[in-house]
């Protein structure tokens, strides 16, 4: 199977040779851990490779990002940079970078310059359907352009997004869509998104194809790193916890080194770890009935109820109660399988077995 590199030696190590090409993956992790830092790998492996990258971000303005990553001498001058900061009002016009609100092209890193802040725009200015209305844009107006795609694009980070403009019961739906049409792109794209509620399982952490987590703290008077895989579909992956350091270089994973956590951290990553495991089976599930409900839609093959049922499945997910999400995705997959092949055998429909509603609906 084709690989491609992260940038970071020993992460490949750990992934089996790299990420599997044209899917999506979340970086998470806490404040200060190394998550940007690891975008800027990719990125740069890519340029270095002749790929075209582009970075979407949202947490700092692109002038810093620039100035945070100077230290590490990597040449992301060809780098593409998507400014879609919530705070920002305007930038020095001597070609500068993307102002949401205002333009919709997009500049060379090398050509970042001061920029100004301003309360003029409006956080909920920024969301996640004009965030992917200017990537669509950029990606294929790039690839008129160019005849060259998008190899690669970093989103920094989803969290923003999720802070500033969505809320409630939507967000599951914006983030399901987002993922799906970068997905369709066939870029091989990093999300960087911290968990906002440690006990809720997110929407893109599910959703995404994999997983790579940082985690930091405090041993004694000295701030130690370590990273994992916490899952990588479609692959064989080393599943410990492995010590990184970060320098001038950039970031460095000891591959076949362990990690001494102190005062019962080790458990509590631990738990964490085992949590992960079995929402990721829940969702397995639920990605699986997904593609069917796609199945079904092109046959023409009723599909609403399981539609319902799998939302059904995610908010019990999302809850935590995976023993009743399980349950009510493996009921809407079997129901819709029994239906899909009934229609593919020329026979009529079977009769109606109950799909548990989605909260709120009545039978």
């Amino acid at each position: 199977m084709d690989r491609i590199s992260t940038g970071v030696a020993g992460l490949d190590t750990m992934l089996g040779g790299g990420l599997i090409p044209r899917r999506p993956y979340v970086v998470s992790g806490p404040t200060g851990s190394g998550k940007t830092i690891l975008a800027m790998h990719f990125l740069a492996e890519g340029l270095g490779r002749g790929e075209a990258g582009l970075m979407v971000t949202l947490d700092e303005p692109p002038n810093e990002v620039k100035s945070n990553l100077s230290a590490f001498g990597w040449n992301l001058d060809r780098l593409k940079m998507l400014d879609a900061t919530p705070d920002i009002k305007a930038h020095k016009r001597q070609r500068s970078v993307i102002d949401v609100g205002t333009t919709l092209d997009v500049r060379d890193m090398e050509q970042v310059g001061e920029i100004r802040q301003s309360s003029g725009i409006r956080a909920l200015e920024v969301s996640v359907h004009g965030i992917q209305k200017m990537l669509k844009q950029e990606y294929f107006g790039h690839l008129e352009r160019t005849k060259q795609p998008y190899k690669r694009i970093v989103v920094d980070s989803l969290t923003a997004l999720k802070m500033f403009s969505m809320q409630g019961e939507d967000s599951r739906i914006m983030i399901q869509s987002f993922l799906r049409f970068l997905s369709e792109l066939e870029a091989t794209c990093l999300i960087v998104s911290e968990r906002l509620k440690p006990t809720v399982i997110e929407t893109e952490f599910f959703l995404a194809r994999g997983e790579i987590r940082f985690h930091k703290w405090l041993d004694g008077n000295v701030i130690r790193r370590a990273i994992s895989i916490e899952k990588y579909r479609g692959s064989r992956f080393d599943d410990r916890i492995r010590p990184i350091t970060i320098t001038n270089a950039g970031i460095t994973v000891d591959s076949q080194g362990s990690v001494s956590l102190t005062a019962g951290r080790l458990a509590k990553l631990g738990d964490a770890y085992l949590e992960q495991r079995i929402g990721d089976e829940v969702s397995t599930v639920i990605e699986r009935v997904m593609k069917l409900i796609e199945e079904a839609n092109k046959m023409r093959v009723s599909a609403s109820d399981v539609e319902h049922g799998i939302s059904r499945a995610m908010l019990h997910l999302h809850r935590k109660n995976y023993q009743k999400a399980l349950k009510t995705a493996l009921n809407a997959q079997s129901v819709l399988r029994e239906r899909l092949d009934r229609a593919k055998q020329g026979l009529p429909p079977p009769p109606p077995r109950a799909v548990p509603p989605p909260p709120g609906v009545r039978k």
